[in-house]
């Protein structure tokens, strides 16, 4: 992937999803916040939770691929001023690497380019 980037303009850009990071679920459109890398791909994901997230619903249709690590995320529609304080008790889902869309925000703090 690293040759795309380069081919996109994309050179030092992060495109994949990191942990404290933001991503679009490209099922809902709806953004996630990425809490943390939970599996290295599919097959360890399965080991270890006894769930097919290859064959899940719709990612048959998505390039979702065995070798895709796992993220879990919370929807940022569920995180509220009101319930800052609970974290911990919100809802997260894990979502293979294929079914997000990594937001660079990390760009908008970016010291160097043409500002």
């Amino acid at each position: 992937m690293p040759e795309h980037n380069t081919e996109l303009g994309l050179e030092g850009v992060q495109t994949e999803p990191m942990s404290g990071g933001i991503a679009f679920d490209l099922v809902t459109r709806q953004p996630l916040f990425v809490v943390r890398e939970v599996a290295d791909g599919l097959a360890e994901y399965h080991d270890e939770e006894d769930f097919d997230l290859l064959g899940y619903k719709t990612h048959p249709y998505l390039p979702v691929r065995a070798d895709d690590t796992v993220y879990e995320c919370v929807y940022l529609s569920d995180i509220t001023i009101d319930g800052v304080h609970t974290w911990g008790d919100t809802q997260t889902y894990d979502f293979p690497r294929g079914r997000l869309a990594h937001v660079p925000i990390e760009q908008a703090w970016s010291t160097g380019g043409d500002d």
